[in-house]
């Protein structure tokens, strides 16, 4: 092995002193030298800390007699980059029976005296997911379901990283349960051409037997899956009868509907479970209205045949019909249907007296009324 520790600069330099493989090699050990007498050595850097940041949108309502809390996922570091180190995530409960404060309660006392409810690794933060929060459950179980309305929950959560870090807890989520209905009962529908009726039955009592019931209003929520319903309800706002038209349907399609109680839509907000699911399948049964404005005009022996549209937008077409005196009726066009607002009846005869028909005919086979005119022949 070729030591160069044995040539000084100098020597690098005279050619005739170094053997010949390192000679071809001299203008670049020259510049390697120089190079490294100019290099500077970087300092060395300590390992970036990858931190989720605390959550600050924890919110939690009272669904029932449970309380639902969500949140959104982490998203970002404390060093403002992506979240890819998150092992998992904390979720507490402080009870205490208080009066309802906003102040929250310091970390390190609310840790030392909070329940630790669940761990959910990240790998199961999907099924968590309604839509783009994280939504979970407290089902406060209690020997005495009569507790949870003598108490007040506070809630946080915490987000850890792979190495066991946290950047400390999430705001803290407040809410005193209040004793609120059963949903309601008796879930009526009835299909009408421009809407689904529904009405339902109220309930008389609070789900811990006080009377009278806690009602603020109702919600409707529709899916076309029985098994999962939309987070947010149909009704654009709170419902204060119980009943409700949805004038959002298509025919042809199937819907399931579920109506909840708002007890307290203040602090707390406190709704109800869904009731049992009704499915409805409406059909179109529903034939148009009759041609409007239908004149008959001769023409040299035959009849033109004039009219406008009915207001309904699934008309698909016309029935012409002709009644000549003394004879039965007869359907001008045998097969299919007339899609112009006129028709020309060729078969027409001098000195007759006709009576014409024409009904619309929508796109479920439904045929309406007919429009009338007489006329007759020169």
């Amino acid at each position: 092995m070729l030591n160069l520790h044995r040539y000084s600069q100098a020597d690098l330099y005279d050619g005739r002193k170094i053997p010949g493989i390192l000679r071809l090699s001299v203008p670049l050990l020259g510049l390697m030298l120089a190079a490294a007498g100019c290099a500077k050595v970087a300092d060395p850097q300590p390992p970036q800390t990858l931190i989720p940041k605390p959550a600050s949108d924890l919110n939690a309502i009272q669904f029932s007699d449970q309380i639902a809390l969500m949140v959104s996922p982490p998203s970002f570091n404390t060093n403002g980059s992506p979240v890819t180190t998150l092992r998992e995530i904390e979720i507490f409960r402080l009870a205490r029976n208080e009066q309802v404060d906003n102040q929250p309660v310091p970390e390190e006392e609310f840790l030392r005296q909070a329940e630790k409810l669940i761990t959910v690794p990240s790998a199961q933060l999907n099924e968590y997911l309604s839509g783009q929060i994280l939504v979970f459950h407290d089902s406060l179980t209690f020997p005495d379901r009569l507790t949870i309305y003598t108490q007040a929950f506070r809630y946080a959560v915490r987000f850890i990283n792979k190495k066991n870090q946290t950047a400390g807890l999430s705001n803290q989520a407040l809410v005193a349960p209040v004793p609120i209905p059963p949903p309601p009962t008796d879930l009526k529908a009835r299909v009408a051409e421009q809407f689904i009726g529904l009405t339902w039955t109220p309930p008389l009592t609070n789900m811990d037997d006080s009377s009278p019931p806690r009602i603020a209003g109702y919600n409707v929520y529709r899916s076309e899956d029985p098994e999962h319903f939309p987070s947010e309800p149909l009704n654009p706002s709170l419902l204060l009868k119980p009943e409700f038209e949805d004038r959002g349907f298509q025919f042809d399609r199937k819907y399931s509907y579920a109506i909840s109680v708002v007890g307290s839509r203040g602090h707390p907000y406190a709704e109800s479970s869904p009731s049992g699911p009704l499915l409805v399948a409406p059909l179109d049964t529903f034939p148009p209205s009759p041609p409007n404005n239908l004149n008959a005009v001769p023409d040299g022996g035959r009849v033109i045949l004039l009219w406008s549209p009915p207001p309904e937008a699934d008309v698909a077409g016309y029935h012409i019909y002709r009644t000549e005196e003394g004879e039965p009726a007869e359907r001008l066009l045998q097969e299919g249907l007339s899609v112009r607002l006129s028709f020309r009846d060729e078969t027409a005869g001098f000195g007759k007296t006709y009576d014409y028909k024409v009904t619309a005919v929508d796109t479920h086979g439904n045929e309406g009324a007919p429009a009338q005119a007489r006329i007759a022949v020169p």
